[in-house]
């Protein structure tokens, strides 16, 4: 506890806590949008554009944000346009009465995430001693969880009393409590590059929590043809390997969830109760993340990260079985057995990924591999989301939820297949 503390002090107290307010208005804008798009009487092709435009906006913005904090050296007025940009978007969403207009500003506020998570992840790099450097992640990430479980939270309790639609405005009074908490944020004494995030493991797992994109500089076309001929050769096919998984993780993942709150509307169920599906499942991730984090050591296993694979194509294929039947409470209950599956499978999943990607990246070569690995994250996460909502319209929930399904349990027979030639 002694540790914690002083991790706690060197950062200042509130300048940690300003986590959870900016946290809280980032989860509760997620969960409001596909309500609010429906609520105007959208569909679910709706829903994807939405988050294909939040995706879109987010590619591109990840590498202009990051070269910012390694040219200016900027760090907390990043995180406070961070916290500006979830206050104006906020206040912009509860005026907006069309869905077009919801689909533009959230492409705009995914400006949030390409802020705050370089700058906030170089800031504990910067502050505190190395040694301290896991404890500073692992209670970034505590912190972060708490701010997704308080907005939704205090999203279930807003949305029985008020209507959907005021929802921005918890959003913005989170948002204004962000900036302010953040002002206590210190001066960092030593500025140092993105690239001192490769440093260890926990450094890029946890920005890969924060943001599941890093472009340390941006990816040049050799590179993807350094990556394809890695894969043609078995000594080196391991990287290629760990890119193939990840895109079909991160795929399956927006094809499943994108469409998920559009489906549980479709059966019946309040916002309230589709807010605390929502808690529900960062629970069981935060839980899940929390213990590994704790233990984690530099040990990696492709072998956890495949059964984990294989327990969320598991989960997925248990919403495309209850898709068929499931309405009203009994969509409730299922789905809260299929996000215990999800959730806990998440963070094995991430965390052993990662490391086994950062193990296996190259001396001299991690900003170009990881401009591509991020790269197809991201290119994974358009399709996915984009290639949902039509996938749910025109073929239905059921066959969607079964390619999420199929997609994952690919991700998991390569990791097996590269691994036991090994």
């Amino acid at each position: 506890m002694g540790g914690a503390n002083k991790v706690i002090k060197s950062l200042g107290r509130s300048g940690w806590f300003s986590l959870i307010p900016f946290y809280a208005a980032v989860q509760g804008v997620s969960v409001y949008i596909p309500l609010a798009i429906i609520r105007l009487g959208g569909d679910v092709r709706d829903v994807s554009f939405a988050a294909s435009a939040y995706n879109l906006a987010l590619i591109p913005t990840t590498l202009l944000w990051g070269y910012l904090c390694d040219v200016t050296g900027l760090r907390k007025g990043l995180i406070y346009l961070a916290s500006l940009v979830s206050f104006l978007c906020s206040t912009a969403f509860y005026f907006s009465n069309n869905v077009a207009l919801l689909i533009i500003i959230f492409g705009v506020y995914s400006q949030t995430a390409s802020l705050f998570a370089p700058a906030f992840n170089l800031l504990i790099l910067e502050t505190l001693p190395k040694k301290s450097w896991e404890k500073g992640y692992t209670l970034s990430n505590l912190y972060m969880f708490i701010g997704q479980i308080i907005g939704m939270v205090a999203g279930v309790v807003w949305t029985i009393f008020f209507s959907v639609s005021t929802y921005p405005l918890l959003s913005a009074v989170f948002s204004i409590v962000g900036l302010l908490t953040a002002l206590t944020l210190p001066k960092p004494k030593v500025l140092l590059e993105r690239r001192s995030i490769l440093w260890s493991a926990q450094g890029l797992i946890h920005k890969m929590t924060h943001l599941p994109l890093i472009f340390v500089r941006r990816p040049r076309l050799t590179d993807y043809k350094s990556v394809a001929a890695m894969g043609k050769r078995a000594l080196t096919r391991e990287i290629p390997m760990i890119f193939a998984a990840a895109f079909l993780f991160m795929l399956s993942a927006n094809f499943f969830f994108t469409p998920y709150t559009p489906y549980l509307k479709h059966t019946g169920l309040s916002d309230s109760q589709v807010i605390f599906l929502n808690i529900y499942i960062v629970a069981a991730n935060a839980i899940t993340s929390q213990f590994l984090l704790k233990r984690f050591s530099g040990k990696v296993s492709h072998s956890v990260a495949s059964r984990a694979l294989m327990a969320r194509a598991i989960g997925m294929l248990l919403g495309a079985f209850f898709a068929s039947f499931a309405v009203d409470e009994w969509s409730f209950y299922t789905t809260m057995l299929i996000y215990t599956l999800l959730g806990s499978a998440y963070a094995t999943i991430n965390i052993n990924l990662t490391s086994l990607l950062f193990k296996a990246l190259p001396l001299g070569k991690q900003g170009g591999l990881l401009g591509v690995f991020s790269s197809l994250n991201g290119l994974a996460s358009l399709v996915g989301a984009f290639a949902s909502g039509y996938s749910a319209y025109y073929l239905g929930y059921t066959a969607t939820f079964f390619i999420a399904a199929l997609l994952v349990f690919l991700a998991s027979i390569l990791l097996e297949l590269h691994y036991q030639e090994q």
